[in-house]
């Protein structure tokens, strides 16, 4: 018995989406997996035995079990995939006929749809829409198998993009048209999420250090009027008050807080919108003060904007916020004042420097310190080394004096509590760089500052590592960091970098497949069809004119292909044109009889429809030339093909409008 070798294209297509899916599956079930098509690939070379119904239930039967030990559950995505890649592996081990490969193809669709379901960029969908394109080439070789395109994989990998390109605009047209759901395509919650690295709830030793090597977005920026300058560009996360339990040196973000007590200019607002990559987290980075937020989200009283539920997708929403305010003006209630002169650790140097400062008022208190720093050796630097024990502060204050953001905000808010003034510690990012018309804040900018407070002033940011390296807040981490060789060229910004270019070129990219394509929401729909005319409140006949209009360009598309087979058939354009004219005359009464000639035909033709008779005679003659001479020159064929062209137009349109008329005569005759 002959054996029914898989479809090639199929194999690709099974091999290829379930590499895409390989970070995605649990181990325990990739050796069943693996095992499966190594026998089925044995069974087509050597003539391996296909396993018994038993083995094929018995295995389907573990593979189950591990995917619910793994998951704990059958159900939701991760588990379903999973279960679908084993199906897709004991299904190639009971195909034993060409029909039974009509499963295989099923399954084979599923898992490229399963693809999408964990990653949307744009190169996961490039590579699945060329698994797709084959696909349907193994289809087409899996219903033909006898035919010509059952053995040409060229053929049928031409045909099957042709039958894609013919769907093209259907598709295009249904994307941009049909009614969007609530929220973009990646909108969709997803368990497990997309968190990355980032900022946390805890500012720890060495954690900006290690966020200042990654170069990956942690959002993308947009503003509606004219951007903000460097200096003013503080993306506000985190507000951390208190001490880890376990570290007196390590700040915890505080608990969401009340309604702020804010004032601000109007004058001073400005609009713009966020894409925000997954965090994992409820915080939305927002600039300065935000006194407009998103859906499902509010503004505590630290002025951090919080969300009912973490943000375990990319998220993109619009903000207002106020450059100019004050925040907590007047007295502080009891409690939250000893909150904000907690001390926290043992540096006794620190205590006594600031003891000094204590008879001096507020402002000065906060200017001693600043000049503190900038009077100093300080440096500042990404590897200031670790230090351990209860007084990190001091030994940096006072020993190693070389430190990061995070090094200085420490050791300022510490400072300030000492000399009996009010201080926080506020994280998120700093500055950004423009690529395009958007600004993109990547990991590498996160920063941290201080925020003091004054009972004339409320709470005011003071950034301690503008006096130790105003290049870093007023070029952003690149100035500060340009000649440290360790750092990717995207973060030093190496104008010169080709691999800087391509990044930002492929960042670029990502992000306007990210924004008009994921992100084309019902929002953005209906404010691209309001600049059209097309807005249409009512999703039943926004539905209704997207099918209307998508049909439309599919039949448009449908009849230029033909026409276009007909030229093709027709063996050169002067003779397509002729087989046109020959139409055009039935069309208006002039129909051509079996034995006649083209010199009669047009003869008649020219008695007929007197208006054309010029024409008519000057077609015949180029077309008596061209067809009998020995030698036809250039200059006749074209001169052919731009006559019949032009009288093809004025006839064809003559006899439509004769056709809308009936009661009108043609001015031909029928033999």
């Amino acid at each position: 018995m002959a054996v029914a070798r898989l479809d090639p294209l199929l194999w690709l297509v099974l091999v290829g989406s379930i590499g895409l899916l390989l970070p995605h599956l649990p181990w325990a079930v990739l050796p069943i997996v693996v095992a499966a098509f190594a026998w089925r690939r044995m069974h087509e070379v050597s003539g391996l035995a296909l396993p018994p119904r038993w083995l094929l239930l018995l295995l389907a039967a573990a593979s189950t079990a591990m995917v619910v030990l793994h998951f704990h559950a059958l159900w939701g995505r991760d588990a379903g995939v999973a279960l679908l890649v084993v199906a897709a592996g004991l299904k190639l081990l009971e195909t034993r006929e060409a029909r039974d490969q009509y499963g295989v193809l099923l399954l084979a669709f599923f898992l490229l749809i399963s693809v999408l379901l964990f990653d949307q960029a744009i190169v996961i969908f490039s590579l699945v829409m060329v698994l797709f394109w084959l696909l349907v080439g193994a289809w087409m070789g899996i219903s033909q198998p006898a035919g010509p395109t059952g053995h040409h994989l060229g053929q049928r990998l031409r045909e099957a993009a042709r039958l894609l390109l013919l769907g093209l605009p259907f598709t295009l047209i249904l994307f941009a048209l049909f009614p969007r759901p609530p929220g973009a395509l990646w909108g969709v919650q997803q368990p497990g999420g997309q968190a990355q690295t980032g900022l946390s709830e805890q500012m720890r030793p060495g954690q900006f250090d290690q966020l200042a090597e990654d170069p990956s977005p942690a959002f993308r920026v947009r503003f509606d009027d004219t951007p903000i300058p460097p200096v003013d560009r503080y993306w506000r996360v985190f507000v951390m008050s208190g001490f880890a339990e376990d570290d007196p040196e390590s700040w915890t973000a505080d608990p969401v807080a009340g309604t702020p007590r804010l004032e601000t200019l109007d004058d001073s607002r400005l609009t713009y919108q966020i894409t925000l990559e997954p965090t994992d987290a409820r915080q939305l980075p927002s600039l300065v003060a935000a006194i407009d937020t998103p859906a499902r989200s509010r503004v505590d009283g630290n002025l951090v904007v919080q969300r009912e539920r973490p943000v375990d997708d990319r998220l993109r929403y619009r903000m207002t916020s106020a450059l100019e305010y004050r925040l907590d003006v007047g007295t502080l209630p009891r409690f939250r004042r000893q909150q904000y002169l907690a001390l926290g650790g043992l540096n006794p140097l620190l205590a006594d420097l600031a003891q000094d400062w204590r008879d001096q008022p507020p402002a000065q208190r906060i200017e001693r310190a600043l000049a503190y720093f900038r009077e100093q050796p300080f440096e500042y630097t990404r590897s200031p080394g670790r230090r351990e024990g209860a007084d990190r502060a001091d030994t940096f204050l006072f020993e190693t004096q070389r430190g990061y953001c995070a090094d200085y905000a420490d050791a300022f808010v510490r400072l300030m509590r000492a000399a009996d003034v009010p201080a926080r510690v506020v994280t998120g990012y700093q500055g950004g760089e423009f690529n395009g018309d958007y600004l993109v804040i990547r990991q590498s900018d996160a920063h941290a500052w201080a925020e003091v407070w004054t009972e004339a002033d409320g709470w005011q940011r003071v950034d301690p590592t503008a006096a130790v390296a105003p290049e870093r807040i007023e070029d952003g981490i690149a100035r500060s960091s340009a000649d440290d060789a360790s750092l990717p060229d995207t973060i030093r910004r190496q104008e010169g970098s080709f691999g800087r270019q391509m990044r930002l070129l492929a960042e670029q990219m990502d992000n306007r497949w990210n924004q008009y394509v994921l992100g084309y929401d019902g929002r953005l729909q209906q404010e691209w069809l309001g600049k059209l005319g097309l807005a249409m409140n009512h999703p039943v006949w926004s539905a209704l004119w997207a099918l209307a209009v998508a049909v439309l360009a599919w039949w448009g598309l449908l009849v230029l292909l033909a026409r276009q087979e007909r030229r093709r058939l027709a063996g050169s354009e002067a003779e397509y044109l002729w087989t046109r004219l020959q139409e055009d005359l039935a069309r208006l009464g002039v129909h051509r009889g079996n034995p006649e000639s083209e010199r009669a035909l047009l003869r008649r033709a020219a008695n007929a429809l007197p208006f054309a008779a010029e024409d008519l005679r000057r077609v015949g003659q180029l077309l008596e030339a061209t067809r009998y001479a020995r030698s036809p020159s250039r200059r006749q064929s074209a001169l052919l093909t731009t006559r019949l062209a032009n009288l093809h137009r004025r006839l064809f349109w003559r006899g439509r409008w004769s056709r809308r008329r009936p009661g009108k005569p043609s001015g031909g005759h029928q033999d």
